[in-house]
């Protein structure tokens, strides 16, 4: 895996690819700090982050998009599949090059509540846990990304894709509270989100009866529980959507300024989630 992660992380910084992610990180964090610190007295640089995470929707894509896209327009996958690795230390070691990357701006922003600090109070350990925060909604947002690359060969498409998923993971609470609350529009949202399930099912099992199996076992659950009590549907959704938004953990992360594990645990998960999918997606086309 070592050496997956030193070819990869050396990619990054013998083209402009890595040097641009950074400095684009960095150029907005040093705008925002100016702009929430300096002109506006305030004290904490964890403020800047729930803004700065959009930046990232840009950034992390532009990294990724090359993970597996670019192996598979050169035919170099080939050459991955015949080393004496197995699928799970490739993408984890393209992974780890990645949040390298993203460590190098994570790192750097360490020294802002240092320098804030010769001007007022800062909470330390709110700044720090909400750098780690951002460093793994970095990681999260990797994951998503490489997934998207491992599904084609252009990096145009790739990145298209990551831009998209995170648009997507982004406006997913606007969506949900342009819904009505009311109990059948949340069944109604659930009943989409079963059937989207289903296709990623088929997807992943190449399996009409094993996809239509759990959507209509996940359908009949759903039924039976809103026929027991409708009136628990009701704000169902938005509040399902709200507790899976990366952006809205995010968010609420640095403004409630706790140290709260659920928040990192989920991001973590995320991470794990989609580095799955993208070994069962390697892993496929090794042995197609």
């Amino acid at each position: 895996m070592s050496a997956i992660y030193k070819k990869e992380l050396k990619s990054y910084f013998s083209n402009m690819t890595g040097y641009i992610a950074i400095a684009l990180i960095l150029v907005v964090a040093g705008i925002l700090s100016r702009i929430l610190n300096f002109r506006g007295l305030y004290g904490g640089m964890e403020g800047i982050l729930p803004t700065l995470s959009m930046i990232l929707m840009l950034a992390v894509p532009i990294v990724a998009m090359r993970s597996f896209a670019e192996e598979r327009q050169l035919k170099t996958d080939l050459l991955l599949y015949c080393l004496p690795l197995k699928t799970t230390q490739i993408v984890l070691g393209k992974y780890f090059a990645m949040m390298t990357v993203f460590a190098v701006p994570t790192g750097a922003m360490l020294l802002y509540p240092l320098i804030l600090s010769m001007y007022g109070k800062v909470n330390f350990l709110s700044a720090v846990s909400s750098l780690l925060a951002f460093y793994l909604l970095c990681g999260a947002m990797c994951a998503i990304c490489m997934f998207m690359s491992s599904l084609t060969e252009s990096q145009v498409i790739a990145a298209v894709l990551g831009v998209s998923a995170l648009v997507v993971c982004y406006a997913s609470t606007i969506l949900a509270e342009a819904l009505p609350a009311t109990a059948i529009a949340s069944f109604l949202a659930f009943t989409v989100l079963i059937c989207l399930l289903a296709l990623v099912v088929y997807y992943f099992a190449r399996n009409y009866w094993v996809a239509f199996a759990v959507g209509t076992v996940l359908e009949a659950g759903m039924l039976i529980a809103y026929l027991i009590d409708g009136s628990r549907f009701a704000g169902l959704f938005q509040k399902v959507i709200g507790s899976l938004s990366l952006f809205q953990k995010m968010n609420e992360f640095v403004s409630l300024q706790l140290f709260d594990t659920t928040v990192l645990i989920y991001f973590l998960s995320v991470s794990f989630l989609f580095c799955f999918f993208t070994v069962q997606t390697v892993e496929k086309r090794r042995w197609s």
